[in-house]
């Protein structure tokens, strides 16, 4: 997706995966669901069945932020919600631009099993992605299979540097597709990571 059509926020976002709670009703248990990305205005979330939650709802963060919120789009298991006002109209159209809430406190007797966290951009950036492994694991996959393909035509002339290969792996030299295989399926595991983390 071209950068000017996926950053249109008004505020910058900051990515963030951590667990944060939904509570559609305030008698009912929170409901888990991950924090993939948060703003001053907004947040994404991924609850667990993102297309039974209800337009309005309040998203616990932690022990002491909760923010009223409006369901603004739906995409498969993620949703984009829109934090609201204390004077906003809970009854608007979802289209209707809304500004962000000031964190509230939440209902005395809350506990949270999340503490507080910091959500600025040195500690969301915290370190290397589930994609990054996921490319570095199919880098060594596709090198290993490389190397067992070659060292089984190498041993069958003779190539000693093969031959001592063959010998450690001599399943892998007669099968190089098991690493290709293997390699194949963490390429799957690395476009749904990146997939996700986009």
């Amino acid at each position: 997706m071209p950068q000017s059509q996926r950053e249109k926020r008004r505020r910058r976002r900051v990515r963030t995966r951590r667990a944060a709670w939904i509570n559609v009703d305030g008698n009912a248990k929170p409901l888990r669901c991950v924090l993939w990305d948060v703003s001053e205005d907004g947040a994404r979330l991924a609850p667990a069945q993102a297309g039974k939650l209800p337009d309005l709802f309040t998203l616990i963060l932690d022990k002491t932020t909760a923010h009223r919120c409006r369901v603004m789009w739906r995409k498969g298991a993620q949703v984009g919600v829109r934090f609201l006002r204390g004077g906003d109209d809970e009854h608007a159209p979802a289209a209707k631009p809304q500004t962000a809430e000031p964190p509230r406190d939440l209902p005395p007797g809350f506990h949270s099993p999340v503490g507080v966290y910091a959500l600025d951009a040195a500690e969301a950036a915290g370190g290397p992605s589930v994609s990054f492994f996921a490319a570095g694991f199919v880098v060594v996959l596709i090198a290993l299979t490389a190397l067992f393909y070659f060292a089984g035509q190498q041993s069958e002339l003779g190539s000693t540097w093969a031959l001592d290969v063959c010998q450690q792996a001599n399943s892998l030299c007669r099968h190089p597709e098991f690493p290709g295989g293997a390699s194949v399926l963490m390429a799957l595991v690395y476009f749904a990571a990146r997939g996700m983390e986009l």
